[in-house]
């Protein structure tokens, strides 16, 4: 039987100590990290301590950073992440406190869930049907991927915006409120998209796809955030940053048919008193562009040629009629569907 060494990072947190132990463990084909790991505790040191449950990638709880990326212990077959004899070097989740070892402090993870008020909030007055509240397929085939979701938190660990921004909610909260925005059964749609356009949510997601790379059951938590940015803008909710910023980017390419590098921090934050000290912040980069005179480069080449701009506005033209084409089908099929449930 093939032996494998892992190389663990573990922390005393009676000494406020951390370092690296390596151990060797026998595996073969089939066997996952947590097998391993496992044998480890049981054969050579029962201090390694770690979450772990179900074994069946289901409860989550054995999230864990595996060369440098975060997944689910009971996931990984050790025989698919082997290279060359290189030990496999195994730590704990990134974006959060270590407790012990492997064992990490998920409050800020939860307390994420809360913070978005990931759960239904009842129409109002409506009378309670006989059984249950239900939903058409359409509108669950919408937004049943997030709810997937089993909380192991590998997205939270590997998010670079909650690195840089701990108050950021993360991945998986915004993905979990976006499950709620898209349901009719919940009264609070507008409410939740003003909460989730604020800062430290849906428009401070920097879309590195760490997340999806991360998530072990598909919920594409990066495309419910950008989901979430397009249907708060559709509702009006634009007074904030990230709304400003979008529309200041499209707007500019379509006019000038290149992207205004000078106006867009301008327009990004507009025209508001609190404008003022964002654009000071904007001062240091600024300096840096002119020093290398990127600034004036970016100045010369304002726009495209005249038929360059008129290319341009012609797909965003065509983009816009696609759009419009795609709302009215929807509005027809939907008419169309309950006349035919009312004819049944």
């Amino acid at each position: 039987m093939p032996k494998q060494d892992f190389v663990i990072e573990r922390f005393d947190p009676s000494a406020e100590r951390s370092y690296e132990q390596q151990f060797t463990a026998e595996y073969e084909a089939g066997q996952t990290v947590l097998d391993c790991l496992n044998n480890i505790k049981w054969t050579q040191d029962g201090s390694l301590s770690y979450r772990w449950s179900c074994r069946h990638a289901i409860c989550g709880s054995c999230a864990m950073k595996v060369n440098g990326r975060s997944m689910l212990a009971c996931k990984t077959q050790v025989t698919d992440i082997v290279q060359r004899g290189d030990p496999i070097r195994i730590a704990p989740m990134g974006n959060q406190k270590v407790v012990k070892d492997l064992v990490v402090d998920i409050s800020n993870f939860v307390e994420a869930f809360e913070r978005a008020e990931t759960w239904l909030q009842a129409i109002p007055d409506q009378d309670p049907p006989a059984r249950e509240y239900r939903t058409d397929k359409d509108e669950f085939d919408r937004w049943s991927h997030t709810a997937t979701c089993i909380h192991c938190g590998a997205c939270y660990s590997d998010c670079t915006v909650v690195a840089v921004d701990p108050k950021f909610l993360g991945p998986a909260a915004l993905a979990k409120a976006y499950r709620f925005v898209f349901d009719s059964r919940d009264s609070n749609k507008r409410e939740r998209l003003e909460f989730l356009s604020e800062q430290h949510g849906v428009w401070d997601c920097t879309r590195c796809f760490m997340c999806i790379e991360a998530c072990p059951k598909d919920v594409l938590p990066m495309d419910a955030i950008m989901e979430l940015r397009t249907e708060a803008m559709k509702m009006g909710i634009t007074n904030n940053h990230g709304s400003r910023h979008s529309n200041a980017f499209r707007g500019g390419v379509r006019k000038r048919g290149r992207l205004d590098e000078a106006t867009l921090p301008i327009l990004s934050a507009g025209f508001r008193p609190g404008a003022i000290p964002e654009l000071m912040g904007y001062t240091p980069g600024a300096l840096r562009l002119l020093k290398t005179r990127k600034l004036l480069m970016a100045a010369k080449r304002h726009g495209a040629s005249k038929e360059g701009r008129k290319q341009i506005r012609r797909i965003f033209d065509e983009v816009d009629a696609e759009k419009a084409h795609d709302a009215v089908d929807a509005e027809a099929f939907a008419a169309e569907r309950d006349s035919a449930l009312m004819a049944h």
